[in-house]
This record gives structure tokens, sequence and C-alpha cells, in this order.
């Protein structure tokens, strides 16, 4: 009887907790607290903001020098297109808008037309 007692108890909701262990057991949660906004979901942090449009370009402009150096490096671009890939990225990343390059442009122009 001493065994199916305490399983009585758990399925009746009549057990008896001894009081030293009132306080260390845990609250019941009812939902999660940690969501403070309202369109904000589940795991995410309320302090998220998406990248602005100059952040992008800033990474954008990091991104196309790293894939100028690779494929110099690899022979696919000559040392003069390559040149001018790094002018624009530079003039992007010191913080002038990207229609101002007055640089050369360093884009291919397509064969078949003129």
């Amino acid at each position: 009887m001493a065994d199916i007692a305490p399983m009585l108890g758990a399925i009746l909701g009549i057990s008896k907790t001894p009081k030293g262990q009132d306080k260390k057991r845990a609250k019941k949660s009812k939902g999660e607290k940690s969501v403070t906004e309202p369109a904000q979901q589940h795991g995410e942090l309320a302090s998220y903001k998406p990248p602005t449009e100059a952040k992008m370009t800033r990474e954008n402009a990091k991104s196309a020098l790293r894939h100028a150096t690779d494929s110099w490096v690899s022979g696919h671009i000559t040392t003069k297109e390559h040149a001018a890939v790094h002018a624009r990225a530079k003039h992007v990343l010191s913080g002038k808008r990207p229609m101002e390059f007055k640089g050369t442009s360093g884009e291919r122009k397509m064969k078949g037309i003129r």
C-alpha cells in the first residue's frame, strides 16, 4: 500500500509536498514571458532590427572586394578589372553614394552589342 500511495496522490491531486521542498519547486509557466512585442516570434530577440539599406550596401561592397580578389588570384579577371572593383568598393565603404562614383566602372562590354 505504501508503494501505491504516491501514485494515487499524483493522479488525484492530493499529494502533500514536504514544507522544505515547497520553495524549491519551480512555478508553473503560463506562456512565454520573453515575447514583448506584438509581432515578435518565439525565440526572437526583441532588440532585433532588420539591416538597413546602407548596411546591406556596405556588406555587398565587402563581398565584392573578396570576390574580386578571389577571381583575380584564380586568373578569371585582369589586374585592371580587379583594381576597378576595388576602387568602386572603397568609394562605397568610405560612405559615399554608389551613383556618385566617377572612376572607371570596370564593367565588361557585351560582345556583339555596339
